[in-house]
């Protein structure tokens, strides 16, 4: 009877397998080997679609620089602040920065007043980083190791981003890119006084390859992991209001205004040259050719009179400036 049941167990585990074959040692590596050809053939391609826009950009006949404050604690960019802590392989925007410069996979720049260098001058020392904000490590094999409990995404709630709006010729359309983002750590004291620091300055081109693979839960009544935090940028997902706008001075907006109520209206000026330029494109489009209707008035077009000399007398009626 022990016999029998043994050979029907080894009959139904073969036809078993048969039915679903396993996959080999070499079917593994050749799948996971596709799997990295496919991701490299998406960065090579965003890598080349970011070289484009930046000649755009550079060649664009109109384009301005904004500077954005992103706060966190807003429903909007909410997003990209949770979970503070690593969870269940979920991680926050400042999470996956920090990992990245931890294993020297991007590099970051120091935060200047009033400007951004990306140079070699200018790089910031990951090491230096930690003993300046307190942030506890340990060093193993002469690497540097930081817990997740002890990175201090709890602590970065805001944002800076530098946006470039720009007129792109070559598909003749309005569009929006981020530039960088530097991420804000607020520390309270004590008496609960709140100080920002302003941490680096990265690249968002230098992100955006792993931006992609950190999905974002971008509304509390879906709950879906839809979209990740490229498209929460590239998408322009986030709620931030206007603390600088290029220009010849490099003044913030809170420099050559008094009171918050300049600044609001100063904030709301630009925001709506920002819309009526996008809007005047289209008006630009729709009159680029005269309707056939509206022809030329030949009264209008006579010559001014002839005065005694020979000379034509041009009253300051006709003259045009």
């Amino acid at each position: 009877m022990q016999t029998k049941v043994l050979l029907i167990l080894i009959l139904f585990t073969g036809s078993f397998t048969a039915l679903f074959p396993q996959e080999t040692a070499r079917e593994r590596i050749e799948r996971r080997r596709q799997s990295t050809v496919q991701t490299a053939g998406t960065n090579i391609r965003m890598e080349q679609q970011n070289r484009h826009s930046d000649e755009n950009i550079e060649n664009a006949k109109w384009s301005r620089i904004i500077y954005r404050y992103l706060d966190l604690t807003k429903e909007a960019n909410a997003p990209l602040y949770y979970p503070p802590t690593p969870v269940d392989g979920k991680m926050s925007l400042f999470t996956m920065l920090f990992n990245l410069l931890q294993e020297d996979a991007v590099v970051a720049y120091e935060y200047l007043d009033g400007r951004e260098e990306f140079t070699e001058e200018y790089r910031v020392d990951f090491q230096e980083l930690l003993d300046r904000f307190g942030v506890y490590y340990e060093t193993a094999d002469g690497k540097i190791v930081v817990n997740d409990v002890d990175i201090p995404g709890n602590e970065v709630e805001s944002y800076f981003v530098k946006e470039a709006y720009y007129f792109d010729t070559g598909s003749s359309s309005f569009k929006v890119r981020p530039l960088a983002i530097c991420p804000v750590l607020q520390r309270r004291d004590d008496y609960g006084t709140t100080t920002r620091y302003p941490l680096f300055w990265i690249p968002y081109d230098e992100i955006a390859p792993y931006a992609r693979r950190i999905p974002v839960m971008s509304s509390s009544l879906n709950n879906n992991m839809s979209g990740s935090v490229d498209d929460f940028f590239r998408m322009r997902k986030y709620d931030g209001e206007i603390y600088k706008a290029q220009n010849p001075r490099n003044l913030a907006i809170s420099q050559y205004t008094s009171t918050p109520e300049e600044i609001k209206a100063e904030q709301e000026r630009i925001e709506q040259e920002l819309v009526d330029f996008e809007k005047s494109l289209w008006k630009h489009e729709n009159h680029s050719i005269v309707p056939p209707q509206q022809k030329v008035n030949r009264r209008n077009n006579r010559r001014p009179p002839i005065s005694s000399s020979g000379a034509a007398s041009v009253s300051m009626r006709d003259r045009r400036y």
